[in-house]
């Protein structure tokens, strides 16, 4: 087998970490503490990222990144579930120093999966926080909408003075992670099969 930290030395890169970090291979969570669930999680998607490497260029870039919005579903469905939901209409301060009034469940509907324009071919999950993030949509998933923002997300997530934290993306990822990973993993063996009969 390739020694891959050759493979990513030749490539000019330092590791594995460095690789993930500029490509955007990796699952957004929360930056919180981790338990050591979220540890164990972390290397086994470490791992997988260090064997896809290694027949990265066999893939094609559409396909990746379909396969990667897949795997994110999951992350979508947890974190939407476990997003708090007011009972009452209420006003946030938007775009420019502004306030709207906003129907309950705007926390939950601002969540979405997406990809960062600045690293193009991370998929990313959570709320869509302005009018102006930088931000697009993922092959094979729904268009990302701006109509439903929520840039308060993180006096939910953190807590304020009159609001007790509410750590609703930690939960979505303990509950989403083996998921996620099953479903990546069906994917690339899925995917790979393909290209294998097609060879042959």
């Amino acid at each position: 087998m390739p020694n891959w930290k050759s493979i990513l030395a030749e490539k000019g890169y330092k590791g594995l970490r460095e690789y993930q970090k500029q490509h955007g291979y990796s699952y957004k969570g929360s930056g919180g503490p981790k338990g050591s669930d979220n540890v164990a999680f972390d290397k086994e998607l470490k791992e997988l990222f260090r064997k896809l490497e290694l027949f990265r260029d066999s893939f094609d870039k559409k396909e990746l990144e379909e396969l990667f919005g897949n795997a994110a579903m999951p992350a979508l469905d947890a974190m939407k579930a476990a997003a708090p939901q007011s009972k009452k209409s209420h006003v946030i301060k938007d775009d420019g120093g502004t306030t709207k009034k906003v129907k309950p469940g705007n926390l939950k509907r601002s969540i979405q999966i997406f990809k960062a324009r600045k690293s193009k071919r991370s998929v990313l999950v959570g709320p869509i926080v302005s009018k102006k993030s930088r931000v697009s949509s993922v092959l094979g998933q729904k268009r990302v909408s701006r109509r439903n923002r929520a840039f308060y997300w993180k006096f939910v997530y953190y807590g304020a003075a009159r609001n007790r934290p509410n750590r609703f993306i930690d939960r979505a990822r303990t509950q989403s992670e083996s998921k996620v990973l099953s479903t990546l993993k069906r994917g690339i063996r899925t995917y790979a099969q393909e290209q294998i009969r097609e060879i042959f």
